[in-house]
């Protein structure tokens, strides 16, 4: 992250931990919005799972 452009974000892909795929240094930073992002995926995987099992056509 110290070479990345000014304002410049880290979204890793979950799962993710601290020390192995990131720093613990950039996970307290700034730059790091891992957490919001992990919070918000569940809520769209289970609307991607209730689309999904509503829309099943039988065979």
């Amino acid at each position: 992250m110290e070479l990345a452009n000014k304002n410049a974000l880290l979204n890793p892909c979950p799962p993710f931990y601290r020390g192995e795929e990131v720093s613990g240094d950039v996970i307290d930073s700034e730059y790091f919005v891992g957490y919001g992002f992990k919070k918000s995926l569940l809520a769209v995987q289970q609307a991607v799972m209730i689309y999904c099992l509503e829309n099943q056509q039988s065979f």
